[in-house]
């Protein structure tokens, strides 16, 4: 049980490390080589804690072998447009003015009521309403409506709000984290400042939020009873 225990520690780690290594992408957004990758990564990391006899070793190097392989293809993917074709593949254009494109559809092997499925789930239940409707080489679908469909924006009604940029959570849980404050336009003396004029104490302090124009949102820690 112990040796187990130890095994699946080890390959937990090593997992972890190789998933960051490979990027932040969730899983709805992994281009087709990284998905199986993934899988493949979870089968071989699955061996040697289902059989202790099974060195170790060997899934931990298949696995750093598999990482390998996917960051040199992405690499190169990067420098050659025709090898990035091959293995993401294309974007397809499903719906162009209004109309379905019935052979895209059969080339992606969708029927219409996938297709429909997959509007709705971007609140759009009027095919005519649709100007563009593309399947991105993740899977997912990208959809531009046509303009008199589209919700109106600040400049469409000639309004120009003031922008205070990004609010950078500084403070989470009671802790100031220092990657946050280094994106924003504070530092660590300013947001501590802050902290001590709100008369709360860090460790209080659910969130703490700031923003470019000097904007502080706080909210502290409700008493648990």
């Amino acid at each position: 049980m112990a040796v187990t225990l130890i095994r699946a520690t080890i390959l937990y780690v090593i997992i972890i490390f190789l998933i960051r290594l490979m990027g932040k992408r969730q899983i709805g957004e992994l281009q087709p080589s990284e998905l199986v990758i993934t899988i493949l990564i979870s089968e071989i990391a699955s061996i040697p804690m289902e059989n202790n006899s099974v060195p170790i070793i060997n899934s931990v190097v298949a696995l750093f072998a598999l990482v390998a392989y996917e960051i040199l293809t992405s690499a190169a993917g990067l420098k050659s447009n025709k090898l990035r074709s091959v293995i993401q593949g294309h974007p397809v254009i499903v719906i162009r003015d209004g109309k379905i494109d019935a052979k895209a559809l059969k080339k992606l092997r969708m029927t219409v009521n996938d297709l429909v499925s997959a509007l709705r789930q971007k609140d759009v239940f009027e095919i005519s309403q649709v100007s563009y409707a593309i399947f991105e080489t993740n899977g997912k679908i990208s959809v531009l409506l046509k303009p008199e469909y589209r919700n109106s924006s600040a400049a469409d009604l000639d309004i120009y709000p003031a922008d205070n940029g990004m609010p950078f959570a500084v403070v989470c849980d009671g802790e100031i984290i220092d990657e946050t404050v280094k994106d924003s336009t504070f530092d660590i003396s300013h947001v501590k400042k802050i902290i001590v004029s709100s008369k709360i104490p860090v460790e209080e302090i659910l969130i703490m939020t700031v923003d470019s124009k000097g904007n502080v949102y706080i909210e502290r820690k409700e008493n648990e009873a």
